[in-house]
C-alpha cells in the first residue's frame, strides 16, 4: 500500500466499527475482553483496507495512472485464412494437393465420389437431346392444321357438317397442347442436366483464396459429412497481419493507410508496415484500443506466428518533422 495514503479510521468516523464494537462489548463477558479486542483489531484492519483501496483507486483515477499499460508485443498472422469445405457429403476419392502446395482461387483440392452422379448426368443429357416426342407432336399439329383448313372450306359448299369441323378443331387443340408439353419437357430435361452438372461440380472442393495449403484434415477414403465438411486449411502469407492494443494518445496520431514501423522477431529487426484498421472504440477499463497493421511479405521471408513489437520511433520522427516544417519567428534586434 502506498506510503502517501494515510488511513484514519476512528470510532466517530466509522459507523460500521462503532456498531460492531458495541455488539462485542455487550455480548462478550469481561474475562473474554482479549478476544474481543483481537476481533475488533481485525475489523479495524478490514475497514482500513477497504477505505485505502477506495482512496487508492480515486487517486489513480485522478492522476491518470490507471490506464498506463499498453500491449505492444504481439505476433504475425496470415492476412487471410480459410478452411476449404465440401458442400456435399461423400467419400474423398481423389486428392489434388498436398501440404505446402501453393494454390490459387478455384484450384481443385480434392474430389468426392461422384460415379453415380456422372451416370445420372449421361441419362439426363440423353433425355435433353431427344426430340422424338416434340417432332411427333409437330408432325401431328401440321397435319391437323391442314385438315381443319380443308374441312372449313367444305362447310360453305355443304359437303360436310358443322360437327365434323368442331371435331377436327378439338383434335387440333389437343395436339397443340401436346406439342407445347413436349417443348416444356425438353426444357425441363435441359434444366435437369444443369442441376446434375452443378452437383458434380459441388463434389470438387476448390480453394477459396490464394495461398498455401498448411493442413489436410481428411485423407483418401475418409468421409466428409455435414457435421465435419472441412477438408484443407489454406492461408495467405504474402502479407502478414499484426494486432496491437495502444493508448488513446498514440491511436489519435494514427490513421488507415499510414506507414509505421514494427520490430519483427527476437532480434527486433525493423520492418515497414501499413495501418489497416484503427478502432473507433477505447475500452474504458484498460484505456486501450485496437490497431491492425499489415506487413509486405511477398518474398516469404517472415513466418506467421513470429513475435512482433510496436515501435514509437516513427511517431517521434513524424512529430520532429512537423516541428521542423513550422515557420520560425526570427527576432531582429
Amino acid at each position: 500500500m502506498c506510503s502517501n495514503i494515510q488511513i484514519q479510521c476512528r470510532k466517530n468516523r466509522c459507523p460500521v466499527f462503532n456498531h460492531i464494537n458495541h455488539s462485542i462489548r455487550s455480548a462478550i463477558p469481561s474475562r473474554a475482553s482479549i478476544a474481543g479486542l483481537l476481533l475488533t483489531a481485525g475489523l479495524m484492519g478490514f475497514c482500513s483496507d477497504g477505505f485505502a483501496q477506495v482512496k487508492l483507486k480515486s487517486s489513480n483515477l485522478h492522476s491518470g495512472r490507471l490506464h498506463s499499460g499498453r500491449i505492444t508485443r504481439s505476433f504475425t498472422e496470415p492476412v487471410e485464412q480459410s478452411i476449404a469445405a465440401s458442400a456435399e457429403a461423400g467419400i474423398v476419392a481423389e486428392s489434388s494437393v498436398k501440404e505446402g502446395d501453393i494454390v490459387k482461387v478455384g484450384d481443385p483440392l480434392a474430389t468426392l465420389n461422384r460415379a453415380v452422379l456422372l451416370e445420372s448426368l449421361e441419362i439426363a443429357q440423353a433425355r435433353a437431346e431427344s426430340t422424338a416426342r416434340l417432332d411427333a407432336a409437330r408432325s401431328q399439329l401440321e397435319m391437323l392444321t391442314s385438315q381443319v383448313e380443308a374441312v372449313q372450306s367444305l362447310v360453305s359448299g355443304g359437303h360436310t357438317s358443322r360437327f365434323e369441323v368442331e371435331q377436327k378443331q378439338a383434335e387440333y387443340h389437343t395436339i397443340y397442347a401436346e406439342f407445347h408439353a413436349a417443348q416444356d419437357e425438353l426444357r425441363l430435361n435441359k434444366l435437369e442436366v444443369d442441376r446434375i452438372r452443378a452437383q458434380v461440380e459441388d463434389r470438387v472442393i476448390k480453394s477459396p483464396i490464394n495461398g498455401v495449403v498448411t493442413e489436410i484434415h481428411k485423407q483418401l477414403g475418409e468421409n466428409l459429412s455435414s457435421n465435419e465438411p472441412q477438408y484443407a486449411t489454406v492461408v495467405r502469407v504474402d502479407e502478414l497481419k499484426v494486432r496491437f492494443y495502444l493508448d488513446a494518445d498514440t491511436m489519435s496520431s494514427l490513421s488507415v493507410g499510414q506507414q509505421v514501423r514494427v520490430l519483427v522477431g527476437q532480434d527486433q529487426d525493423p520492418s515497414p508496415a501499413t495501418v489497416t484498421y484503427v478502432s473507433p472504440i477505447i475500452d474504458p477499463d484498460s484505456g486501450l484500443g485496437r490497431i491492425d497493421v499489415k506487413i509486405d511479405n511477398r518474398d516469404l521471408s517472415i513466418q506467421s506466428g513470429i513475435i512482433c513489437f510496436w515501435s514509437d520511433d516513427h511517431l517521434h520522427n513524424s512529430n520532429a518533422e512537423l516541428q521542423s516544417d513550422k515557420p520560425q519567428n526570427v527576432i531582429q534586434r
